[in-house]
């Protein structure tokens, strides 16, 4: 997720207080804590923010997969 999340902290940084900045923001704020997101907020965005929002959902679950995955594993395994 390094790189969507990279990705999106150089958008912001470059557009300051706009509104796809914020939206993008609190999306990733909401990933990180658990909190809701109202998806319908990136229809507010242009194509180039709604974009890295995409990479950024992407990267995420890809991530919490993986996680899963590492915790189910070792939770399957019988204690020797």
């Amino acid at each position: 997720m390094a790189n969507a999340v990279k990705a999106v902290a150089r958008y912001v940084r470059k557009s300051g207080d706009d509104k796809s900045a914020v939206i993008l923001r609190e999306l990733c704020e909401a990933l990180e804590t658990g909190q809701p997101f109202v998806l319908t907020r990136l229809y507010d965005i242009p194509p180039k923010a709604y974009e890295l929002a995409i990479q950024l959902l992407t990267d995420w679950r890809f991530d919490r997969h993986l996680t899963e995955r590492r915790f189910a594993k070792y939770f399957d395994q019988e204690e020797v």
